[in-house]
């Protein structure tokens, strides 16, 4: 794909004392197909001008530099060159050269930022009126038309609603959501996207070649990545650093211009990240700082690389903890980067950061630490006389409440904590030469305290919510009865232990333990028998058991609680 400059703009480019013109706006797109990555949006402008089934009014949306408005200008040659063929402007009559440097007087280029107000709308709609002076249309341009305040968008809905035959709209925007609904529909849209790394590259080469520079190896990749996807920033960084490192510019050149830190800092960063070594963090941060790189531009570079990294990490097949380690740290940076907008010393703030990413590798994985929590640990027997009397058997409909609790099982993945949840989903391997305590029966023969297993349970519970065992130990209780556990609750506690994740941390439990019958009774008549209590010693005033509640169920409709954040008995 070849580029169009023109003449007087190639020879103000490299005439000495004249006038200089951008690589930006030199190498303008004259044509369709010469807007790069856009080519969808082309075809179907110039469809509509082979078929003659042309809208009123278009609408231009996507990110900055990425050709909408060079886009609109080439649509209005397309429509008024009078030697146009096959929706290809001529590029050599007085009318396209005088759409193209801005000066046709039926094509109005309007700034939405600066005109913004009713007043402004008022006055572009009473030129609508006017017949064209050369061409078939009048076509006005806004760019930026998100600016207009409410009052001109509304002063422009009738013309846009039925507008003269020969008048035609192009507005472009960044930000489609700010134009009011009934703009929107009164347009065609057409979408721009972000233009690729490759095709910025590409393009880019092809600019260097008429300009003969020759740049060094990976620039012309950095200055892609540099921008983002518009093409505009990359001629503009481009440009930069031909004026900055004349005809062979290298990457050095683009980090110095752009205050980044060479890639053989940041490699020795992230190698004393990765190390752990906090001294040796803050030791190669110090002369990072000190070269004046702000603490913004290293964040992203960091984020980059990392992400760089974890691509090719998947890639090379990773172990999980590697992986886990660069999400987290990818994490880290987000945190920072949005912190940095509100804070002056970005440099302590990034140094914080880049030492909690140090820590990572050493950390424990909470997958981990939930399978030693849940691993089962030999416990002192207890004497035959010291297990509890059994209970006085449920009744019929608390034997069918049970049954609907122990049956009750779905998908449900609402509440309770991620870690938890994959942790009871993946139950530690058991080491070799030790037996399997999956059935009640070896329960029996290797019996537990009952304050043991109920300490047990209740890190089980807490895993999944860590309201619970507060409430635990308020309205339930645990029992062995004839080698059979039993855990007692009250009915609101009942109706909690119905989770989907809740009866899978019991039956986690139950694995080591053995089985476990859930019988839900009154309030009262649960504590005084389990606890062997007097009714007047275990019975509270209503209003603290109302508070009590509400508080359990705020608290689950949250979320997890936090340490600090939680109520000391």
């Amino acid at each position: 794909m070849e580029s169009h400059s023109s003449s007087s703009g190639s020879e103000s480019a490299n005439g000495a004392g004249d006038h200089y013109e951008v690589i930006a706006r030199r190498y303008r797109p004259r044509r369709f197909e010469e807007v790069v990555g856009q080519e969808s949006v082309a075809e179907v402008l110039g469809q509509a001008i082979l078929q003659k089934r042309l809208a009123h009014a278009y609408l231009f949306c996507g990110p900055r530099g990425v050709g909408k408005t060079s886009m609109a200008r080439i649509f209005a040659r397309t429509l008024q060159c009078p030697k146009s063929k096959d929706a290809v402007p001529c590029d050599q009559c007085a009318t396209c050269q005088q759409i193209f440097r801005g000066e046709d007087s039926d094509v109005t280029e309007m700034d939405g930022a600066s005109h913004r107000g009713i007043d402004d709308i008022r006055s572009l709609i009473e030129h609508v009126q006017y017949a064209p002076t050369q061409g078939p249309y009048r076509i006005f341009i806004i760019d930026e038309v998100h600016m207009l305040t409410r009052e001109a968008f509304n002063s422009l809905l009738k013309t846009l609603e039925e507008p003269p035959s020969h008048v035609k709209f192009i507005f472009a925007t960044t930000e489609p959501e700010r134009i009011i609904p009934t703009v929107l529909s009164r347009c065609q849209r057409c979408d721009f996207s972000s233009i690729s790394r490759d095709d910025i590259v590409h393009r880019l080469e092809q600019i260097c070649q008429q300009e003969g520079a020759e740049p060094g190896d990976g620039l012309l990749a950095s200055i892609a990545s540099l921008a983002a996807g518009g093409m505009r920033d990359a001629q503009s960084l481009l440009d930069q650093v031909l004026a900055f490192a004349g005809d062979q510019p290298g990457p050095e050149d683009l980090d110095r211009i752009t205050g980044r830190v060479s890639s053989e800092q940041l490699s020795q960063l992230l190698a004393a990240i990765d190390g752990g070594d906090l001294a040796l963090v803050v030791e190669r941060l110090t002369p990072i700082f000190e070269g004046g790189t702000e603490a913004s531009v290293l964040t992203e570079q960091l984020a980059e690389e990392l992400r760089s990294r974890l691509h090719r990490g998947v890639s090379d097949g990773w172990q999980e903890s590697d992986v886990e380690a660069n999400l987290l740290g990818q994490e880290i940076l987000q945190e920072a980067r949005q912190k940095l907008r509100r804070q002056d010393r970005g440099d302590l703030l990034l140094e914080i950061a880049l030492m909690r990413m140090s820590t990572l590798r050493s950390l424990v994985p909470i997958t981990e630490l939930t399978r030693r929590d849940l691993s089962v640990t030999p416990a002192p027997q207890v004497a035959a006389d010291a297990v509890p009397k059994p209970a006085r058997p449920a009744s019929a409909s608390q034997q069918s409440s049970e049954m609907a609790v122990d049956s009750k099982k779905t998908d449900s993945t609402s509440g309770g904590a991620k870690a938890a949840r994959e942790a009871l989903r993946n139950p530690a391997p058991r080491s070799e030469g030790t037996p399997p305590v999956v059935a009640s029966a070896e329960a029996a023969r290797s019996p537990v305290s009952a304050a043991s297993a109920e300490e047990q349970l209740l890190e089980c519970l807490k895993q999944v919510d860590r309201m619970l065992p507060r409430k635990m130990k308020i309205d339930g209780k645990l029992l062995q009865v004839d080698d059979q556990w039993q855990l007692r609750v009250a009915p609101p506690l009942g109706e909690i232990l119905e989770s989907a994740e809740i009866q899978q941390a019991i039956r986690e439990w139950e694995k080591s333990h053995g089985s476990l019958q859930i019988q839900i009774e009154d309030e009262i008549q649960c504590k005084s028998q389990s606890s062997g209590e007097s009714t007047e010693d275990t019975q509270r005033p209503e209003i603290i058991s109302q508070a009590e509640e509400i508080f359990s169920s705020e608290a689950r409709n949250r979320g997890p609680v936090h340490d600090e954040d939680r109520i000391q008995g």
